[in-house]
């Protein structure tokens, strides 16, 4: 509600889409809105003026078969851009988008899969993440830069290994597990 006044954001199409995501944006204010056909194969991505309810096409992702929903929107704090992960290559990979949805880089790239999205240190423009590049039987942690150098494995024990990484990325809690070993749990810093 802005100014008492109920503004209704025009979103929706004849088509009944499915809305299965919705997130504001940290400086600019714009709502970021996920709307997705009944068949789950053409994905929008919307941004709407809240003061008007007017919305905007940003990104689409179209699939012959069917689109994976993720919570992997994440803006820069300035809002000078966003990153997405997106199987649109055939492997899901983490990609730098401006504002406008002009794509600037791909960031991730192989043939193996980024399996978890743990998040973006702003301030010294790192991603942190979870793949299976070595392995299809084991998952990883790892960190780039935003411009897809000096990546670095975080994790160093060979099976399956889940992060929780602290609020700005100085420690992460890593808990590995494999066939012969049940979880084990260690605290990191990020190098």
């Amino acid at each position: 509600i802005l100014n008492n006044e109920n503004i209704v954001a025009q979103v929706n199409k004849k088509m009944e889409p499915y809305l299965p995501r919705i997130q504001w944006t940290n400086k600019t204010g714009q709502l970021f809105i996920q709307r997705l056909n009944r068949h789950q194969n053409h994905l929008e991505l919307l941004s709407v003026n809240p003061s008007t309810g007017k919305s905007k096409l940003i990104y689409e992702e179209k699939d012959d078969y069917y689109i994976d929903i993720h919570d992997n929107l994440t803006f820069y704090k300035d809002d000078s851009g966003f990153l997405w992960t997106s199987e649109k290559d055939g492997y899901n990979h983490i990609y730098l988008f401006q504002m406008s949805g002009k794509e600037r880089r791909q960031i991730t790239k192989g043939k193996w899969e980024v399996t978890n999205f743990y998040g973006y240190d702003d301030a010294n423009k790192i991603l942190y993440y979870q793949s299976n590049e070595e392995s299809p039987l084991e998952k990883n942690i790892y960190r780039i830069n935003v411009w897809g150098k000096s990546k670095q494995k975080l994790s160093n024990l060979q099976g399956t290994n889940n992060a929780s990484f602290s609020k700005n990325y100085t420690y992460f809690i890593n808990t590995h597990s494999n066939a012969n070993t049940p979880n084990t749990i260690n605290l990191y810093d990020k190098k």
